[in-house]
């Protein structure tokens, strides 16, 4: 391979060892087809990489010293199901991405304190002990299958946007979120959410709040943030809405045609108030 070569693609038939000084020192982004299954001994990948993206079947411990200290994105595939250890992952990583089927307890210390972005996949259903996600992380993503209980002081308070998968529907207490003096200012439920959102459970810096479909609880007066300015509910929310239940900031409302009748224009905070139907 050139020295000169800074992207490399292999196709999904590829799966062969790559010897020790294969892959030029220019190389920055690295990815594997779907049918590479081989170990990548240390020194294999160049110190110059910065983005790798395994493919379908790669399924192989990572140790210590695999990834180089120079790589900032890493996504697997969707078979990757491997612990992964403490200094596994280089401190550089800032962006993290696991494959539908990754369902690992991660270990505290296992996540590099740099990382901005973690993504779990589809089968990720794992209690995430407090500490174990980094001080730095901004963006976390649950999918399909996550509904574990989330303790106090497991999100860290960099937090900014948080989604939940659809089978999430667990009570989150005052203080499981990042509280008020942080920046969470995104949060999605899926599909199965129906829990009652008691005052306080919701950060103050909260301005985009999302439903999923079986959402149907009536909202205390005070639980909505004062922050908040976008808000969407399901179809089925059957529940009136006192007035002074929608905070005053809220400049859009998203609502099930079955819904409308619930909301009449004296529970709106303002005649500004956008409503999509």
């Amino acid at each position: 391979l050139p020295n000169t070569i800074t992207t490399l693609t292999f196709s999904n038939d590829f799966n062969r060892i790559i010897p020790h000084g294969t892959l030029p020192n220019s190389l920055t982004t690295l990815t594997f087809g779907n049918y590479f299954n081989k170990v990548l001994p240390p020194g294999t990948l160049p110190n110059s990489l910065t983005t790798l993206t395994f493919g379908y079947c790669f399924d192989q411990e990572v140790t210590p010293g695999t990834l180089p200290n120079s790589l900032t994105t890493l996504t697997f595939g969707d078979k990757f199901n491997q612990e992964v250890l403490p200094g596994a992952l280089p401190n550089s990583l800032t962006t993290l991405t696991f494959g539908n089927y990754f369902n690992q307890v991660l270990p505290p210390c296992a996540l590099p304190n740099n990382l901005t972005t973690l993504t779990f996949g589809y089968e990720f259903n794992k209690v995430i002990k407090p500490g174990t996600l980094p001080n730095s992380l901004t963006t976390l993503r649950f999918d399909y299958f996550f509904n574990q209980v989330v303790l106090p002081r497991t999100l860290p308070n960099s937090l900014t946007t948080l989604t939940f998968g659809h089978s999430f529907n667990q009570v989150l207490p005052p203080g499981t979120l990042p509280n008020s003096h942080t920046i969470l200012t995104t949060l999605t439920f899926g599909r199965d959410f129906n829990q009652v959102v008691l005052p306080g459970s919701l950060p103050n810096s909260l301005t985009t709040l999302t439903f999923g479909n079986y959402f149907n609880q009536v909202l205390p007066p005070g639980s909505l943030p004062n922050s908040l300015t976008t808000l969407t509910f399901s179809y089925r929310l059957n529940q009136v809405l006192p007035p002074g239940t929608l905070p005053n900031s809220l400049t859009t409302l998203t609502i099930g045609t079955k819904s409308k009748h619930f909301f009449p224009p004296s529970s709106l905070p303002n005649s500004d108030t956008k409503v999509n139907i």
